[in-house]
């Protein structure tokens, strides 16, 4: 599992920074413009710790379960479509889990540590927080959504020049080479068919593709993942594997030992690569 999470690396570390997004809140000065703008609007006539807390219950909702009427229901009126669309978070005006970012870095950490094989300064837990720290509170003109690993990397850069000027350039070239290696082998490998050349790696059947969807909405919003819906069980060898994966998720998903919460964030992160690559390859 080590091994296939590797090479899956650098488009896990994309999904992971990106879904801090997805149960963030919005800052104290976003909060603020957003209840100025539904005076404004007539949308709302009470304090702004009142217009806080209400909104602080519709962010946490995750974000693919959130509706536009779970807003009108908080608001005095129903919110137009424009003003909706500005509720949208981004890393200059959201409020991060902390815990969730520290997660992040140490299933980082453990994983180049354990697959490059090295204890390099260069991807200690201090390096990797501070990366996190800029890419998730970015200065004015920095990119603030939609991260790539290029966009990692660039901040992995920055902060180590900060911190140790060129004395680790050599250590920190050879990593840097094997992850952009990984990440262009992804890229290759997620390229669209430009022709008619193309054969699916596997069929799915409508419900096949029904239940891996309702699967990778479960487990990326952190809920309990569907069973299968035929009684008989999957019967391909792709969804028996995924299938496998989620009996040992749910024995994981509620414990509270350490061991048992790092190892629940790698079996997560594989479940919803290989949720992405069935969907992806299958026969259309």
């Amino acid at each position: 599992m080590i091994k296939e999470l590797w090479h899956s690396f650098p488009r896990v570390l994309e999904q992971k920074i990106n879904g801090l997004l997805d149960v963030a809140e919005p800052n104290q000065a976003k909060a603020f413009q957003l209840y100025k703008a539904c005076q404004r609007d007539g949308l709302w006539h009470e304090s702004f710790e009142k217009f806080s807390d209400r909104i602080a219950s519709y962010f946490s909702t995750p974000k693919l379960e959130r509706r536009k009427s779970d807003l009108d229901q908080i608001l005095d009126r129903p919110i137009d479509s424009v003003l909706y669309a500005d509720f949208h978070l981004n890393f200059h005006n959201a409020l991060v889990d902390n815990r969730s970012v520290l997660n992040i870095v140490s299933w980082a950490h453990n994983l180049m540590r354990v697959s490059i094989k090295t204890n390099s300064v260069v991807i200690s837990l201090d390096v990797l927080t501070k990366t996190l720290h800029y890419i998730t509170n970015p200065p004015l003109f920095e990119k603030a959504q939609d991260i790539t690993f290029e966009d990692f990397c660039d901040a992995w850069k920055k902060i180590v020049f900060r911190l140790f000027g060129k004395v680790h350039d050599a250590e920190f070239t050879r990593i840097m080479n094997e992850l952009q290696w990984l990440n262009t082998q992804l890229q290759e490998s997620e390229k669209s068919p430009v022709d008619n050349s193309f054969f699916p790696t596997i069929y799915l059947t409508q419900t096949e593709i029904d239940w891996v969807n309702d699967v990778q909405l479960a487990v990326s919003a952190h809920l309990p993942a569907p069973k299968f819906p035929l009684s008989k069980g999957p019967q391909k060898q792709r969804l028996m594997d995924l299938e496998r994966a989620l009996r040992l998720y749910k024995i994981v998903q509620t414990s509270k030992l350490p061991d048992f919460v790092q190892h629940r964030e790698n079996i997560r992160a594989t479940i919803l690569d290989r949720c992405a690559k069935l969907l992806q390859e299958r026969a259309r």
